[in-house]
C-alpha cells in the first residue's frame, strides 16, 4: 500500500479503492461474496427456527449451551437467554444426561460419535415434553461440539399407548370368545333314531348366538337355539345368563310353551334394563315315538324337509320375543317325523347372508341345500350350508353370528 508520502495520485487511488469507490474498489471486488455468505447464513438460520424439531448446540464437555433454534424457545416455553444460562443437563432426567455424558467421554474412544435417547424435556413451566433425542459430536477448527436435535413424539407415544390398549380390548375379547365357545356343546348327545349336528360362528369375537342340547330320560331330547339382539359384550353376558338360566330350570317343566313363559319371567328384568331381547326356538323331540313338540318365542322358523315329499315346510308357532313384558304365552305344537327327515334350527345370520348386490341367501338356498342332501349325516349337511353361504357372499366375513342345528331321523 501507498504511504501518504507518495505521489498523490497513487495515494488517491489507493484511499478510493479502499473506501468503495473507483473502478477497482475493494468494496466491488469482495462485498458480493461476502453478502451472499451472509444471506446463506440468515437462509439457514431461518429454516432452524422454523423447524419443529428442537436443536441444541452444545459446548463440550460442560453441555452447556452456545445455541438454541426459536423451536426449542417455543416448546420449552423458554426465552432465548434462559436456555442459555443453563446446561442441558437442567432439561432432561437423569438417565438421559448419564448416557449423553458417556457419549461425551467415551464416543470417540469408542468409535462413535452419535446416539439416540428417548426420554422428555423438562419445559420452563415444569411440563414435561415427550421426546426423541439424536445427540452427535462433530468438530470445528480442532474444537469439539455437541448438536442436539429434539422431536416431539407426543403423537407417537399416543398412537403406542392407543395400539397397547387396542391389543389388551383384542386379547380380552379373544379370551371372551373363548368362553363363550366353551358354553356351547362340545358334541351333540347320541341317542338311538337321531343324529345331530349343532354350530355357531359369531359375526365378531362375541355374540348372542346360542344353541344347546338337553338329554332327558326315556330317550326325550331337548334342543334350543337361540339369538340374542346384538353383537356386544352386552349380548354375550345375556346368552351366558339364559343359558345358565335354562339350565336351571329344564327339568322343571315338561312343556316347551312353560319353559319359555318361565325363562321371559326370570331374565325380563336384566333384558329391559340392558334394553335387549331375545328371540327362541325350543324343540322336545321322542325318540321312541318320534313326535316332535315345539315353541317358538319370536325366531326364524326351523326348517322341516322330508324325505317323502318335495320342498321345505316351516315350523311356526305364536310367541313374542323374549323381554317384552313378563307373563307372555307362547303356543305350543306337535308333529311327527319320519325316517330321513331333516329338520334345520338357523338364525337369521345365514337366511340374511348379503351377496355384492345386496340379495339375501333366502330360506329358498337353504331349503334347496337340505333337499339335495338327504342321504348325508347333519354334519355333512351343515358345512354345506357354510359352503353355500361363504360362496353367495363371496368369501366377506359374516356382517351377524350364524348358529344351526341339524336333526335328522334314522
Amino acid at each position: 500500500m501507498k504511504k501518504p508520502s507518495d505521489p498523490t495520485e497513487s495515494w488517491e487511488a489507493e484511499r478510493e479503492k479502499i473506501i468503495g469507490l473507483g473502478e477497482r474498489s475493494l468494496r466491488k471486488t469482495y462485498y458480493p461474496e461476502l453478502q451472499q455468505k451472509l444471506d446463506e447464513l440468515e437462509r439457514f438460520r431461518a429454516l432452524l427456527d422454523q423447524s419443529n424439531d428442537c436443536i441444541f448446540l452444545l459446548k463440550i464437555p460442560s453441555l452447556s449451551f452456545i445455541d438454541v433454534n426459536e423451536s426449542a424457545c417455543r416448546q420449552l416455553e423458554c426465552s432465548r437467554q434462559e436456555l442459555l444460562s443453563l446446561p442441558l443437563e437442567k432439561f432432561v432426567p437423569e438417565v438421559a444426561a448419564v448416557r449423553i455424558r458417556e457419549l461425551v467421554a467415551f464416543g470417540h474412544a469408542e468409535g462413535r460419535d452419535q446416539d439416540t435417547i428417548t426420554t422428555q424435556l423438562y419445559k420452563c413451566s415444569g411440563e414435561k415434553l415427550p421426546v426423541e433425542i439424536t445427540i452427535r459430536l462433530v468438530s470445528f477448527h480442532k474444537n469439539l461440539y455437541g448438536v442436539a436435535v429434539a422431536r416431539d413424539i407426543t403423537e407417537r407415544k399416543r398412537a403406542e399407548k392407543a395400539l397397547l390398549e387396542n391389543f389388551r380390548i383384542l386379547r380380552e375379547m379373544e379370551l371372551a370368545r373363548q368362553i363363550q365357545l366353551s358354553l356351547l356343546p362340545a358334541a351333540p348327545p347320541e341317542l338311538p333314531g337321531v343324529r345331530l349336528a349343532g354350530y355357531c360362528l359369531p359375526a365378531t369375537h362375541v355374540g348372542g348366538d346360542y344353541y344347546d342340547f338337553y338329554r332327558r330320560e326315556d330317550g326325550i331330547l331337548d334342543m334350543v337355539i337361540a339369538d340374542v339382539s346384538g353383537h356386544s359384550f352386552g349380548a354375550a353376558l345375556m346368552m351366558a345368563e339364559a343359558r345358565s338360566v335354562l339350565r336351571a330350570q329344564v327339568n322343571s317343566f315338561t312343556g316347551t310353551g312353560d319353559i319359555l313363559t318361565s325363562l321371559n319371567d326370570i331374565l325380563y328384568e336384566d333384558l329391559s334394563q340392558a334394553e335387549l331381547f331375545i328371540t327362541m326356538f325350543y324343540v322336545k323331540y321322542d325318540t321312541t315315538s318320534r313326535t316332535l313338540t315345539y315353541s317358538n318365542a319370536g325366531h326364524c322358523s326351523p326348517l322341516l324337509s322330508r324325505r317323502s315329499v318335495s320342498g321345505c315346510s316351516e315350523l311356526d308357532a305364536e310367541g313374542l320375543i323374549m323381554g317384552v313384558r313378563k307373563g307372555l304365552p307362547f303356543e305350543e305344537k306337535q308333529l311327527s317325523m319320519e325316517e330321513g327327515d331333516v329338520l334345520i334350527l338357523y338364525t337369521d345370520g345365514i337366511i340374511e347372508a348379503q351377496n355384492d348386490a345386496g340379495e339375501l341367501f333366502g330360506l329358498g338356498r337353504l331349503c334347496g341345500i337340505i333337499g339335495a342332501r338327504h342321504s348325508e349325516s347333519p354334519r355333512e349337511i351343515s358345512d354345506a350350508v357354510l359352503r353355500e353361504v361363504s360362496a353367495f357372499t363371496g368369501g366377506a366375513p359374516p356382517q351377524d353370528d350364524m348358529t344351526m342345528i341339524v336333526m335328522k331321523v334314522v
